[in-house]
Formats: structure tokens, C-alpha cells, sequence
């Protein structure tokens, strides 16, 4: 499947839909805009871009898995309680079918504990959690209550080094009974960089230490926070054989979308459409402003100087167009109802609500690129290790996106099973 979406996002039609983010200017001039319409137009059958991409993704259904490891939710919002309640269950069924005894546990940009409490109760076992911000580690250990015996929280700058390093100098401190102490890694939503620095550890660890990686789970996010020229592509093949054009930074961010949820319920399509608006309707105010001041560099990201002056607004400006314009013009200082008595121009609206909405129809396919890359990465780092050998990496859709947890896939590096 790799292959088949490289050749995808290789299109040009493709490519120049991901080159052109709705900030940008160019995107004005851009003939092939009405045939953009027709794509998306829900009258006429499928179009074959829309085919090609849908078909060129990974399946997102989560697996089936019987929760019955009680997480109590207080503190946390269904989305995250669903996560660390199937997150939880799933890692204690595979340590039960991996043969996994004796575990430590390192949770890796722990954030506010939620999994860490939670792994820490059902396992009993000795669990340190990571993370590189003081505020979060001090609201993890605040909401942990007294000291847990067994339970340590670091602040570290987390790197593969760093990251080896903590774990070196916990290690001592849980008495282990086996040598290497086997160590079980996870990851809810490690953001950016931080998802392949992990991999990096486990993969890079010499047999001198004294810890071994029993499994790892991880659950990667914020794919526009990765370092394209150490993070992406991994693989060899997608080294080996580059995009005409190498994905902008804008298309990470698509990465995040999940269009196939547009359509669950009234209060999701009615969300999707205001974050629509919300994009169409600052790209034009980012043109009026040119209009007026003759002044703005558009960046790959979709970021001007204006839009983050601009910051976020509040739901209601968007309510009508004048209002949107008041209130922009209060946050940026400028009198953008007097410089526009009239509504936007429908044809440019149109044509950049059609370019955004094909972008996003779009991110399904980039993530699994991203995701299918990683996987390919560690296996081709796994062919080559004789202490993980037998090891094997799988994408498992861990979580529902219907609740809101878009990234669903996690990497589980593990094992083979035992047999009973």
C-alpha cells in the first residue's frame, strides 16, 4: 500500500493541491479550479481522484476489544477516557498473550498522568513517567495525590539519548529480580519528533544496559511538528524514490483531518462546515488586508504575519461576515468594514472552499503515508537486530475516531505471541 499511495500523492493534480494552501494568493490564479468543483460535486459519480484516495488509505475501524479493566473517568473528557481505557485493556491483553512478566513501565511525554495512573493500578509495577514540561509533570503528580509507591514523574528534554539515559538511572531504583529488567515503553499521542525518537531508543539500545525493550506502544500526533529533514521519509524506499515535489509543510497539518466523520451527526457536520468557514473566511480577509496595506509574505504553512496577529476569535465572529470583519479588525487594527462594504466574491469563495475541502479529503491518505513509512522504517531496523530478533511491527487502530480521537493508529512493537 505504500507504493500505491506514493504514486498517489505523486499526481500532479495532487501535488499542486497540496502546494497550494488557501492563504496563498496563487491560488487565485489557478485555472483548474472549476474542475475542482466538479470533483466534489455530489450529483455526478465518484470522480476518480475521490476513488484513488479513498482506496489509498488505511482502514481506521477500530479492533475489537472487551473492556473490563474499570478506569474511573473523574478528570478526564470522554475522548481521553476512551483512550486510556482502551489503551490499558489493549496493553494488558498483550503483555497476557506476549508472555510479558516482571514489566517495568516507562510512559514516554506522560502530559497529565491519565495513563500513567492507569497502567501503573492494573500492573503493580514500578513506572516512571516522562515528560518535557514541568507544568505538566506538576499536574500529573498533583493529580496522583500522595506519593505512589512505585510511581516516579521526570521532566526531561526528551531525545533517543535522553530518553536511554533516564531510563539507565531509574532502572536501579525498581530492584529488578531479571537482568536485563524487561521494560515495557509507552506513548499516548507522543507528539511530533517524538514517536520516531522513540523508536530510535528501542532500536538503537546496545545489550550493555540494564534494561531490555519488552514492547513498545505508541500512538503518534501532531504530524506538523516533525522535522521533515530527520523524520520524513524513514524508509528506504521512500529515500530511494522522492515525490516530484516533497510534501509542504501545510500538508502535515492535513495529516490531522478526518473527513470521513464530517457526516456522523448534525453537531459534527455543522462543526466541519464552521471549520471550514473559518478557513475560507480568514484567507479572504488575508487578501483584503493585502488589498489595503500592499504587504504580506504567505509561507508554505498557510501562515502570514496577519493570521497570527490575528490568533483565534471566538465561534460567534463567524456568525456573518461583517461580524467576522469587526472583529478581525478590533484584533488587528484595522477598519476592515469600511474597506469592504460588500460580501466576499462568491466565485473566490467557492473556488477556495472546494481547494480546502479536497485537501482534507486528502489527510487520511498523507497520515497513512506517514504512518506506513514509520512501519516499513522499523522493519527494515528490525532485519538487522539480533536483540530484538523476532520482534515484529504492526499498525493497530487502537481507538474510534467517531469519538474524536482522530489519531487512532498505534505502533506496537512486540514479541511474537507464546503458545499455550
Amino acid at each position: 500500500m505504500l507504493s500505491d499511495i506514493h504514486d498517489l500523492l505523486g499526481q500532479e493534480l495532487v501535488q499542486q493541491l497540496l502546494a497550494v494552501h488557501p492563504n496563498d494568493p496563487q491560488a487565485d490564479d489557478i485555472t483548474g479550479w472549476p474542475h475542482w468543483r466538479a470533483i466534489l460535486n455530489a450529483e455526478t459519480p465518484a470522480h476518480p481522484l475521490l476513488t484513488a484516495i479513498r482506496t489509498n488509505q488505511l482502514p481506521r475501524t477500530p479492533i475489537a476489544l472487551d473492556v473490563s479493566i474499570s478506569q474511573s473517568p473523574f478528570g478526564m473528557s470522554p475522548k481521553k477516557h476512551h483512550e486510556v481505557s482502551r489503551m490499558t485493556q489493549f496493553i494488558a491483553d498483550l503483555a497476557a498473550t506476549r508472555g510479558l512478566h516482571d514489566l517495568r513501565i516507562v510512559d514516554v511525554g506522560a502530559g497529565q498522568g491519565y495513563l500513567t495512573r492507569a497502567l501503573h493500578a492494573h500492573f503493580r509495577s514500578h513506572t516512571l513517567a516522562l515528560d518535557n514540561d514541568h507544568a505538566q509533570t506538576h499536574g500529573a503528580q498533583a493529580r496522583s495525590g500522595p506519593r505512589i509507591p512505585g510511581l516516579t514523574h521526570r521532566t526531561i528534554h526528551l531525545t533517543p539519548a535522553t530518553l536511554v539515559a533516564a531510563i539507565d538511572d531509574w532502572i536501579p531504583t525498581t530492584s529488578p529480580t531479571t537482568v536485563p529488567a524487561p521494560v515495557l515503553l509507552v506513548a499516548l499521542h507522543a507528539c511530533g519528533s517524538l514517536t520516531p525518537d522513540l523508536f530510535r531508543a528501542v532500536l538503537g539500545l546496545s545489550p550493555t544496559h540494564s534494561w531490555r525493550p519488552a514492547a513498545v506502544v505508541a500512538v503518534g500526533c501532531c504530524y506538523n511538528l516533525i522535522e521533515p529533514s530527520r523524520d520524513f521519509p524513514l524508509s528506504t524506499y521512500l529515500r530511494l524514490h522522492p515525490l516530484p515535489q516533497p510534501l509542504p509543510a501545510s500538508a502535515y497539518q492535513m495529516a490531522a483531518q478526518i473527513p470521513d466523520h464530517w457526516h456522523d451527526s448534525p453537531a459534527h457536520l455543522a462543526r466541519a462546515q464552521l471549520a471550514l468557514r473559518k478557513v475560507v473566511w480568514r484567507a479572504l480577509l488575508g487578501r483584503l488586508y493585502a488589498c489595503i496595506t500592499h504587504t504580506e509574505n504567505v509561507t508554505d504553512t498557510g501562515s502570514t504575519p496577519t493570521m497570527r496577529r490575528l490568533g483565534r476569535l471566538h465561534h460567534s465572529a463567524y456568525d456573518s461576515w461583517p461580524a467576522f470583519l469587526a472583529q478581525a479588525g478590533k484584533r488587528v487594527g484595522v477598519d476592515f468594514l469600511s474597506a469592504s462594504d460588500h460580501p466576499p466574491d462568491p466565485d473566490l469563495q467557492a473556488r477556495l472552499e472546494s481547494l480546502h475541502v479536497l485537501r482534507c479529503l486528502l489527510g487520511p491518505a498523507v497520515e497513512s503515508y506517514i504512518v506506513l513509512d514509520r512501519v516499513a522504517w522499523i522493519r527494515e531496523e528490525l532485519a538487522m537486530s539480533k536483540a530484538l530478533e523476532g520482534y515484529s511491527i504492526d499498525a493497530v487502530n487502537l481507538f474510534d475516531q467517531a469519538t474524536g480521537s482522530g489519531r487512532n493508529i498505534a505502533l506496537i512493537l512486540a514479541p511474537p505471541p507464546q503458545i499455550v
